[in-house]
């Protein structure tokens, strides 16, 4: 299979607020073998803005001695501070991973030449390959065509591109210019619309339970076969998961099954008891 399957995974915590490594171990071997093309850690998923800069750094080194190359690892150093991240790159640079997610700065909305500028600091600091993390809902800007093509032909570890918004013509644009160069749906209720643009597969949050059949989706993708069923799927499972905001609906989940406590940072908090009963609804 060429298309990749990544999952963007939570963080779990204890019920005194601190990383909770036994539940990160459970789910990470959970994902591996359902053949999970790789991890994104301390990425919107992993509840990055509210984890400490020593707290990411030692959650990546626990997920990659966990993972023991069994599948890849990136990591989250984007920041809406252009130094913050640079730093971030510096002290992980060490570690062995396969590569930075970074976002787009948000809240402070800099203009297409300052993400320009922005994504060029970051690419000449690190040694590792950069997958550009495009999601505009939340950070209020977003990249366009044109600045991801000049990354990508200026910075050569600018590889690949995160893109977390419905502008599927946004994808033809930059594939139509870069030939080593692949772009992930953020989207997992987009996923048909995102391989006919010329995706490469996901980064997915729906992944958290649904690798498996992720996994078929695109292997009979590949194989040309009819995709529309699993696609209306699909659909179904992310307006389900993201009833309220992400992760919330995925740790709630997670901890039905054992894997996680239902616990998440402020500002973020548990789902309301509607939404506990329309996810218990669907999934006994």
């Amino acid at each position: 299979m060429k298309s990749k399957c990544y999952v963007a995974m939570i963080t779990p915590f204890t019920e005194a607020n601190a990383i909770d490594y036994e539940s990160a171990e459970r789910i990470i071997e959970k994902l591996i073998s359902e053949g999970v093309s790789g991890l994104m850690v301390c990425g919107t998923t992993g509840e990055s803005p509210t984890l400490s800069e020593n707290e990411k750094l030692d959650f990546l080194e626990f997920v990659i001695n966990q993972v023991n190359k069994r599948c890849e690892v990136w990591f989250g150093a984007g920041s809406n501070a252009t130094c913050d991240s640079v730093r971030l790159i510096k002290l992980s640079e060490q570690l062995d991973f396969d590569g930075y997610l970074i976002v787009v700065p948000y809240y402070n909305k800099p203009s297409q030449y300052g993400l320009y500028e922005h994504f060029a600091v970051l690419a000449e600091n690190a040694r590792k390959n950069i997958m550009l993390y495009n999601v505009p809902g939340r950070c209020g800007v977003a990249l366009e065509s044109a600045t991801v093509i000049r990354l990508a032909k200026d910075f050569k570890n600018i590889v690949a591109l995160k893109q977390a918004d419905h502008n599927l013509q946004m994808v033809s644009e930059i594939l139509a210019e870069l030939d080593d160069f692949n772009v992930y749906s953020g989207e997992d209720g987009y996923l048909l619309e995102g391989m006919i643009a010329g995706m490469s597969g996901v980064v997915s949050v729906i992944g958290h339970l649904y690798t498996p059949e992720l996994i078929a989706f695109f292997e009979a993708y590949e194989q040309g076969e009819d995709c529309t069923g699993k696609d209306i799927f699909f659909k179904l499972i992310a307006r389900l998961f993201f009833l309220e905001s992400n992760p919330s609906c995925v740790k709630y989940l997670y901890s039905k099954m054992g894997l996680c406590k239902n616990i998440l940072r402020l500002p973020m908090s548990t789902i309301s008891e509607k939404t506990c009963a329309q996810l218990d609804t669907y999934f006994k």
